[in-house]
């Protein structure tokens, strides 16, 4: 007993050290990143510093801020300096490793300062300023950036050592995932025809990677993946693309159930979609009806998908955020359906259950500014009164590249086919001046205290715990 209270006394300062609290919210944001900030120094697609924001969360009603952290700004041992593209539409995407012990994020390997001071240098052409448009290959007339995966754990520590030339080359990082600590899969596009796009794999503390995508679906076109992620042994990821063969907008698997690909997966033709997420053809067009509506778009028209990060609550029911503003043009409508897709497996097919988009505020994709629907996102389950709810935090997608962004929080009946009566988006938190708020994850979770004789010890006078998983 007395070993059993002294193990007692000491699982709570195991975690008092941590950084990140379990249950509190993750936002990653890109430029100023200082609360309270009045102005600040970056331009539209500038390098700028990359931060992660920390809330405590009240269920999804309210959320209170905590702490900020800022990724390193300069090269350290092996570490590599981790910048952002201040104003990118489809960066800065944060989620949870399958173990839940790690955030993981994408950026360059470049201090911010320094890149600002003479873009030019990192581009393949020297006209060419925006940070995005900074090359990643190797032996070049110009200084090749590298594309940053930075892993971060619960006591806030970041290795920035994985640092990839030859992907995503003129174009965006948009995404990392690790089930495990050390193998990495990564989302991005390049330049069209120069093989740097679509999904890799790649270890932590690696400079390269293997494609598992393949040559640009075989096309010559630049594939457009997007969030990248991992369920049940099976990885997914979405795609918005308008380019040749890759003219796609859905949500796609790579390689087998149960088996993460290690190198190259369906046969090099990019992700297959999922069974019923679009039509037929695969280009990701679906017909509005009253239940999917968002009140941009109109039942009877036929919209383009848009889908960004997503996550499956369970087996049978993702949840999709879709940015309302798609790439390719397959519809014969150009309006998209942005906001919270709910989506449902039924009979060995994906069916569009209803939209959400009230408290969102959303435009049209045609307007000069506003938000047209949503790009970030992540959720958990929790039972309340004996009833499976889903809480949902988003990130809004907006048309320019500095217009506002917000933190928004949501709750769904986890069961339900049909949109509930007044069930709408609540603001949680507005990102500084100078800032965008861009991807959102639950925070990880410590490593200690891990002993088997801690394990035995809470399992025999702590009963039956129920841990609720958190996705990100």
């Amino acid at each position: 007993m007395a070993a059993a209270a002294a193990l007692m006394l000491a699982a709570p300062s195991a975690f008092a050290d941590s950084f990140f609290v379990p249950g509190n919210l993750v936002v990653s944001v890109e430029g100023n990143g200082v609360v309270g900030a009045t102005s600040g120094p970056y331009g539209d697609n500038q390098a700028a510093p990359l931060s992660l924001f920390q809330y405590k969360v009240s269920g999804t009603s309210s959320a209170s801020y905590v702490n900020s952290l800022t990724l390193p700004q300069s090269n350290s041992g092996s570490n590599y300096a981790v910048s952002s593209e201040y104003g990118s539409s489809s960066e800065g995407s944060l989620q949870l490793s399958g173990n839940g012990k790690y955030l993981t994020i994408m950026g360059y390997g470049v201090n911010a300062a320094t890149f600002n001071a003479n873009p030019g240098n990192y581009s393949p052409n020297a006209s060419n300023t925006a940070l995005a448009q900074s090359g990643s290959v190797q032996g070049q007339s110009y200084t090749a950036v590298p594309r940053v995966v930075a892993l971060i754990d619960s006591n806030g520590s970041v290795n920035s050592s994985t640092a990839l030339y030859g992907v995503f080359s003129g174009n965006n990082p948009r995404s990392a995932y690790t089930p495990d600590g050390k193998n990495i899969y990564v989302s991005g596009q390049g330049t069209k025809g120069d093989n740097t796009s679509g999904v890799f794999v790649t270890q932590v503390g690696s400079n390269t990677a293997t494609s598992v995508t393949g040559n640009d679906a075989g096309a010559g076109a630049s594939q457009d993946t997007r969030f990248v992620t991992g369920y049940n042994g099976q990885l997914y990821v979405s795609s918005d693309s308008k380019s040749g063969a890759t003219n796609r907008s859905y949500v796609g698997t790579l390689g087998n159930n149960a088996s993460l690909p290690t190198g190259l997966a369906n046969n090099g033709n990019g992700p297959a979609q999922l069974p019923g997420f679009g039509n037929s053809g695969g280009t990701g067009k679906v017909t509005i009806t009253a239940a999917t509506t968002n009140g941009i778009n109109a039942p009877g028209q036929q919209i383009n998908l848009s889908p960004e990060s997503f996550f499956f609550a369970n087996a049978t029911t993702m949840y999709v955020a879709d940015s309302g503003s798609s790439k390719q043009t397959s519809a014969s409508s150009s309006l998209g359906d942005g906001g919270l897709q709910k989506w449902s497996l039924v009979n060995g097919a994906w069916q569009l259950d209803y939209t959400v988009s009230a408290g969102l505020n959303l435009v049209s994709n045609k307007a000069s500014a506003g938000s047209t629907g949503l790009l970030a996102l992540t959720g958990q389950t929790v039972m309340v009164d004996g009833v499976a709810q889903e809480q949902i935090f988003a990130i809004n997608y907006t048309i320019g590249d500095l217009d506002p962004t917000y933190l928004f929080g949501l709750t769904d009946l986890l069961d339900a086919t049909t949109l509930q009566s007044g069930e709408a988006f609540v603001k949680l938190a507005t990102a500084p001046v100078d800032s965008n708020f861009k991807g959102v994850s639950f925070a990880p979770t410590s490593d200690v205290p891990e002993p088997g004789s801690l394990a035995l010890f809470f399992a025999a006078f702590a009963g039956l715990v129920a841990v609720r998983r958190k996705r990100g």
